[in-house]
């Protein structure tokens, strides 16, 4: 069996700025996050530790992957769902220049396909596809894995048996470093915990 603990990337300053996500690197209270997410992970034993490519998530990784001398991995199949030409705008241009679309993907999000980039079950098809190598490659032990909120919610639903229209429910977000674990076992995805955030606590998250 593995144990797969998924971890949102640390705060930005994307974060802190209210954008579209797409970039930004860890800020300051990103690094305290990501220092407490290290020594909360201390007495682990990693068997890998990958991370999106995007520079938030390899750092957050790289926090972590230095106290355990491992190299961290990169993985494309972990970047954030992409949001085409909106990744990085402001919330307020986004509203501007396409009217209806946040209603739309609050309350359907499973019918949103983002101009020049990706769709709910787009995502679905690369966690699933990272979660089944990482699997094959890792069959027990422990794996460590730096992504993004959407892909966490998107495991999380697969594990509890959600569809695509239920992505935003307020049980599904997780916080900046926050920790998701789940047991894959013979390709039966389980929930163990989620959005665990014990080891921020005295932590602003910054919101």
């Amino acid at each position: 069996m593995l144990r797969l603990l998924l971890v949102r990337h640390a705060r930005t300053t994307w974060n802190a700025e209210g954008r579209v996500q797409g970039g930004g690197s860890i800020d300051e209270l990103g690094r305290a996050q990501a220092l407490a997410l290290a020594e909360r992970l201390r007495k682990e034993s990693f068997d890998g530790i990958y991370a999106s490519n995007t520079l938030r998530a390899r750092q957050t990784a790289q926090v972590v992957a230095r106290l355990h001398g491992i190299k961290v991995r990169e993985r494309n199949l972990l970047r954030d769902l992409d949001y085409g030409r909106f990744a990085g705008a402001f919330l307020s241009d986004f509203q501007r220049e396409r009217p209806g679309l946040i209603e739309q993907w609050q309350a359907h999000p499973e019918t949103v396909h983002f101009e020049g980039g990706e769709s709910l079950g787009d995502l679905r098809i690369r966690m699933l596809r990272f979660i089944s190598e990482t699997s094959a490659l890792h069959p027990s032990g422990t794996v460590l894995a730096s992504t993004h909120d959407s892909p966490v919610r998107v495991a999380a639903s697969l594990a509890l048996g959600l569809d695509d229209s239920q992505h935003n429910r307020h049980d599904l977000v997780t916080a900046n470093a926050s920790l998701s674990t789940f047991e894959i076992d013979q390709g039966v995805i389980k929930l163990r915990t989620h959005n665990d955030v014990e080891h921020l606590q005295g932590i602003s998250d910054g919101y």
